[in-house]
Parts: C-alpha cells; structure tokens; sequence
C-alpha cells in the first residue's frame, strides 16, 4: 500500500526529469502537507510575513550582489560557495580560500555572488515556494525550465572558478539543486552537518561529495547507517575551536530548564518511513516532567520548546503557574540554570559545555521510538553509558532523588576540537 504521497508522485511521473525535481521539491512540497497549523512557529511556514528589518538587509544584500558583481578578488586564493556560517570568519581565509555566499542564501555583507538574472530566478523561486498551489511544482515546464537555468549558473561558477560548494544540509530544493550544478561542473559539494543527528539514513545528507561531521562517533554511526566511509570526515563542530576538558557540573533544583521534544514535523525525512508526530505530545510530555518535579517539591520551572512550535500554542496548554516560558537566548538561559530536563536534542552537549547537568527524560514505546514517533539513535537510545537517560517517570524521580549526572566527557566523545584543514587536501 503507498503510504507517502511524495514518494507516489516521483515514482510514478512519467518523466525521468519530473520524478527529479519532485525529488528536489521534496521537503517544500511536504510543507503543504504537514505544516499548516496554528502549533507551527510562524517564522517556519511557508509563506511567513517577511518583516521590514529583514527586509532591508536582503535589499542591501542583493544590491552588494548585484552591483559588485564584477570585482576581482585583490588576493588570488581558491574561490568557494558557501552557505556555512563559520563563528571564526576567518577560517576559510586561513585556508587559501576565498568564500562567497550565493545570492539564494546570502550572508553578511561582504562577498555576496550573483547577479540580475540570478536574482530574478531566486525571486521566482521564492514565490513558487510561499505562495503557490501544490499541483503547479509538478508541471514539466517547470522542470524543463529550471534543468535549462542550470545553464546559467554552469557559466557563472565556471567563468569564478568556484572549486568547491559548502552547505548545512542537503534537504531543501536550493541544496539539491546546486549539488547537482557542481557535479556537474565536477567540482566537490560539502554538507556540515549542524547537530546531534536525530536520525540516521541515506535519505538524508548523502547526496553531497562529502559530509563532514563533528566526531568519529557520529561517523561510525553513519557508517552503520550504510554510508560510504570515505565521504565522511570529521572536522569537529565549527563553533568551537577548544572546549574544556574537565568540567565540574551543575546540578541541583533551584532554577530548572525543561527542554522538551519537538512534536512539530514539517516535512518527512524518508521515504519509505513516514512519521506522524501528534502534535499534543509536546504538552503530554510537559505534563510528565511536571508531575514528577511537584513530587520533588518544585514550585516553578523555566520551558523551552523547539523554535519550530509556537510558544503561545503550548502554553495555553500548561498550567502557568508552574511553567514560565524560556525567552533568553540559548547559552545565557542555560548558563543560569542548575539542571536541564530534556528530550533527545543536541541541547545536551551546549548544556554540558555551559557546565549544567543534562537528565534526559525521552519516553519510547516498544519499537523503541519516541512520543513524536521517531525511532532513537546514539547517544540517547541507551546504548551511550555516560548519558542519564530515564524512560518512565518513576525513572526520571530516581535521577531526581539520587543526584546523578550525565559525564562531562561524552561531550568530547561527540565534539573533537575543530580542524577544517582536511578541506585544502579535498578543495583543488
């Protein structure tokens, strides 16, 4: 029985270059599908109001673009593409490179590449994208149009003689479509990966030359996933140049961040594995964690939900007297709190790094997936002994009651000190 409407449609198109673009337009198309509701953040809907803030610094941005277009580089080095943000700006320049950011995802306000043209094609793009109807990312004249457009980009990159294509993921039709340019220029594309991944599978992240990952833990757990070891390389995490080695961590009742798991799913990551996440688990599971914590004799805690949720959806949930929502960015809110309770998230290790306990509190049921449907992977489906995981309530008050921590040195188990230089060995 076909079970994911996506997967119907690129099968059965009819056409090699439509089943490819259906293919492209994956997660955009699921939008339609999956990300409709009020429990939605407003900031991840498609068609999101674009404030006059932004506004001005895209106009700003695609007039650098456009009008400096044709200046050359006053230092030749190897010209990249980069849609990575880097916390030292100076670590592909260190390297001998010379990145630029594309005009369809532009960063800061230096060294913007596009021009005219391209930014017409982004807007258009764009439009497709926020406003129209599902039925009109299937026509074969788009298609056509856009694997013609190629062309131009083809030119562009050639006549820069950009090397090499870095991106945070491989999921959205801009990534796709421009790996897809640059193998076709036979030039290498790079996916840096962003996170803890919650999910292992050749779905997502594999169609990039090469991923780079932030320890050789994560890269075996890619490696068992069926991904080719030689594609993956580990560069640690960009933000961090150096952690600290030792850490003695916070843990104690008297100001608590509950970090619970993300019930909104706004496009599906396979194939062949759909998930549908109910979108009342995010209350079901602060209900838990509150049940167990009025047991400990606390009166109030601080919530953070998943920037994807609209806060004001779940806390007319809760009972607020109990629960006070997060509005402090993530470091500073974590620096000030004496534990965090959460769900299966990368918020464990910028927890350990701020020095404060992390508890895990992930329920599962007997396929071991979690209550928004997704099957657990390292470090939070047990198999990690350095990592406090608790499954019931009756488990999570033990933790409670006994004090116990989750050890400081799994976070230098999956983040190694960062070390990009393997890019001048792949960047030619």
């Amino acid at each position: 029985m076909d079970k994911y409407l996506i997967k119907y449609l690129r099968d059965n198109s009819g056409n090699e270059l439509s089943s490819k673009y259906i293919d492209f337009f994956k997660s955009e198309l699921d939008w339609h599908i999956y990300n409709s509701e009020r429990h939605i953040a407003e900031n991840y809907h498609r068609n999101r109001k674009i404030y006059f803030k932004e506004k001005l610094i895209r106009f700003l941005q695609y007039s650098t673009a456009i009008l400096k277009n044709s200046e050359k580089n006053q230092i030749k080095k190897i010209n990249i593409l980069s849609t990575v943000s880097f916390s030292d700006r100076n670590v592909l320049s260190n390297l001998e490179f010379t990145s630029f950011s594309p005009i369809w995802h532009p960063i800061g306000k230096k060294n913007i590449y596009g021009d005219l043209t391209t930014y017409n094609w982004h807007s258009k793009i764009q439009k497709l994208i926020k406003k129209d109807d599902f039925f009109n990312y299937l026509d074969l004249g788009l298609h056509l149009e856009l694997e013609n457009f190629q062309n131009h980009f083809l030119d562009q990159y050639s006549t820069k003689d950009f090397r090499a294509l870095l991106l945070y993921t491989d999921q959205y039709f801009y990534s796709k479509y421009f790996i897809d340019v640059f193998k076709k220029l036979e030039k290498p594309s790079f996916v840096f990966t962003h996170g803890l991944p919650g999910i292992y599978t050749k779905d997502v992240d594999n169609r990039s030359d090469y991923l780079m990952v932030w320890s050789e833990k994560i890269k075996n757990n890619y490696i068992a996933a069926g991904f080719e070891s030689s594609k993956i390389k580990v560069v640690g995490n960009p933000k961090f140049t150096t952690l600290e080695k030792q850490k003695e961590l916070k843990s104690s009742l008297s100001d608590i961040l509950v970090v619970p798991l993300s019930s909104a799913l706004w496009h599906q990551h396979e194939y062949d594995k759909t998930v549908i996440s109910d979108k009342s688990m995010v209350v079901l599971y602060l209900y838990k964690v509150q049940s167990v914590l009025k047991k400990m004799g606390v009166k109030r805690v601080r919530y953070r939900v998943h920037p994807s949720l609209n806060k004001k959806w779940v806390h007319a949930f809760l009972d607020q007297e109990f629960y006070i929502i997060d509005e402090e960015d993530l470091n500073t809110s974590l620096s000030r709190s004496s534990l965090v309770i959460g769900a299966s998230s990368t918020v464990v290790l910028d927890s350990l790094i701020q020095g404060v306990n992390y508890l895990v509190f992930d329920p599962v049921d007997n396929n071991n997936c979690n209550m928004s449907g997704f099957e657990l992977v390292p470090p939070f489906d047990g198999t990690e002994k350095k990592l406090m995981i608790a499954r019931e309530e009756d488990d999570l008050e033990n933790m409670l009651r006994n004090n116990v921590k989750t050890d400081y040195s799994l976070l230098h188990d999956y983040i190694q000190d960062f070390d990009p230089a393997i890019l001048k060995e792949l960047i030619k």
